[in-house]
């Protein structure tokens, strides 16, 4: 494998500070009680979302991204407050903090098509109809289905969003940058000003 791909993730200095400790802010939790770095947090799919799908599409993971600052996600015309709601959730605390890290083989790293949500979640505001269960369940067998090794991802989706199902060690990240909330926020508002 010669291929080097780097992730990134924001987060905020709160967080940052509880991935110098085992667990999730101090809390011990099932698979990672001895673990610091960044951990799976957040279900990949919702419980309710998708009926038939394998357990794996309902864990915990870590979503990241293949690039500091993607075109994709920034102004996207398709999703114009994508960008914002992504930092919106990040931006709570007066610190915000890029780190990054290299992927290696024995990451659990995929590559999944997140305009698949997205598309769902944006369609009543286009005047597409309502989000149904039914059309929800649709969206995120998708989108699990769209999963592809990150070493073998071609560069083909219109939202790539970087997946992992393991954790991160914490001597594997690496702090980009911190910057002050309102300085983070005023260039998300200005990015999402098109």
């Amino acid at each position: 494998m010669n291929k080097k791909i780097t992730g990134y993730h924001y987060t905020n200095e709160k967080a940052f500070n509880s991935m110098k400790t085992p667990g999730i802010e101090g809390y011990l939790t099932f698979g990672f009680d001895n673990f610091s770095g960044l951990i799976p947090s957040k279900r990949f799919i919702n419980l309710s979302w998708a009926n038939g799908l394998p357990k794996k599409a309902h864990e915990s993971v870590i979503e990241s991204l293949l690039e500091s600052e993607p075109n994709s996600w920034m102004r996207n015309k398709d999703f114009p407050n994508l960008w914002k709601y992504l930092m919106h959730d990040i931006c709570k605390e007066e610190k915000v903090i890029l780190l990054s890290f290299e992927l290696n083989k024995n990451d659990k790293a995929y590559i999944v098509e997140r305009s698949h949500i997205e598309r769902e979640l944006y369609k009543e505001s286009k005047g597409l109809g309502k989000m149904t269960e039914e059309s929800l369940n649709q969206a995120s067998k998708k989108y699990w289905k769209s999963r592809v090794p990150v070493f073998d991802y071609k560069g083909n989706y219109e939202l790539p969003q970087l997946t992992i199902w393991s954790g991160i060690e914490f001597e594997r990240l690496k702090i980009e940058w911190v910057k002050s909330h309102d300085e983070v926020w005023q260039k998300v508002l200005k990015e999402n000003s098109y």
